[in-house]
């Protein structure tokens, strides 16, 4: 999720930012329950430092790198995003595509929020799910 909506912003990065200048813009994002604010996850923790070990450092550390990774620093991104996330994912918490599908609305991004309840964080990469049929039907709104 997290990578998707990255690649989606990579078009608004500075001139010499790792990955700005894409040859290629993608049309939206699926964020299969994405790590989509990078600093709200540091500061709580989210995967266990995973995150401070991604950026080397905390948000106070290397605000710039965060500035650079994070989906929901990169905003407006210009281009529909569906996040789609489970209410009970405990990796990932459902907090993260509320706050970022808030932001892009602020920012005056399309975008959309699929609340799956009962759902946990790995159904949504998992095809044999219900979960999954949501994530790819989204794709399909988006290339239509």
């Amino acid at each position: 999720g997290h990578l998707a909506v990255g690649l989606a912003a990579r078009p608004g990065l500075p001139a010499g930012a790792p990955g700005a200048g894409p040859r290629v813009r993608l049309r939206g994002a699926v964020s299969q329950a994405g790590v989509l604010d990078l600093e709200d996850a540091a500061r709580r923790e989210v995967g266990s430092g995973a995150v401070d070990d991604l950026l080397g450092g905390g948000p106070d550390d290397v605000p710039d790198r965060y500035a650079l990774a994070s989906p929901a620093a990169r905003l407006p991104v210009g281009v529909p995003v569906v996040c789609v996330h489970g209410d009970e994912d405990v990796n990932v918490p459902l907090r993260q595509s509320e706050r970022y599908a808030a932001a892009a609305r602020t920012a005056g991004d399309p975008v959309e929020l699929v609340v799956l309840p009962g759902v946990d964080h790995f159904a949504v990469i998992d095809p044999s799910t219900a979960a999954w049929g949501e994530c790819a039907a989204a794709v399909e709104r988006l290339c239509s």
